[in-house]
């Protein structure tokens, strides 16, 4: 029994027969357009998958790129945010500052005031001694009990300055809580 090589729909085995040229021509012929076409039937497939591959390959690579630009974009704008949150804190604590220096200006101002009412209530006070119309008790009596007065003041704002005044708010009462200064059980 001869083994049959099927091809192109042609036995092979017959092909050792003799046969006319055009007959073996025209087998060749077919054999060969038979091997093309199921070259081109197999390779098609593959080109098609390499040509997906290298799609799909250039997408991958066009995720990584847009990745890496999102992240690059959250960090410049993290740090936009950081630098924007430390300018604030330095403009919020350059206005505490301004206004601790101009309160204490008016502070000031208001001590300059005090002294400058008492030496004009001196000189007047002075000034009706020399003229005889208070004695001298009554007038430095008066002039101590200013001078009191403004000393006084000038305590009060040093000290209240010193110990009370808020170093940050100007304007803020500074207050200590001391847990040992509360009160316990009172009605026992």
């Amino acid at each position: 029994m001869p083994v049959n090589y099927q091809s192109a729909g042609y036995d092979f085995a017959l092909l050792s027969a003799p046969t006319t040229q055009a007959q073996a021509d025209q087998i060749k012929t077919d054999a060969a357009n038979y091997q093309n076409n199921e070259f081109k039937n197999v390779f098609s497939p593959s080109l098609t998958a390499s040509d997906s591959a290298i799609n799909t390959g250039r997408l991958v690579g066009r995720n990584a790129s847009l990745s890496d630009l999102s992240t690059q974009l959250v960090t410049a704008n993290t740090q936009t945010q950081q630098i924007y949150d430390r300018s604030t804190d330095t403009y919020t604590r350059q206005g505490e500052i301004n206004e601790w220096q101009a309160q204490n200006k008016l502070d000031t101002l208001f001590f300059l005031q005090i002294l400058f009412l008492f030496f004009s209530v001196v000189v007047v006070l002075l000034y009706l001694r020399q003229g005889k119309v208070l004695g001298n008790t009554s007038v430095y009596g008066g002039i101590g009990f200013l001078l009191i007065i403004v000393l006084g003041i000038l305590w009060n704002r040093v000290s209240y300055t010193n110990l009370s005044r808020d170093s940050r708010y100007w304007n803020r009462r500074y207050i200590v809580a001391n847990p040992n200064g509360l009160v316990g059980n009172q009605c026992s």
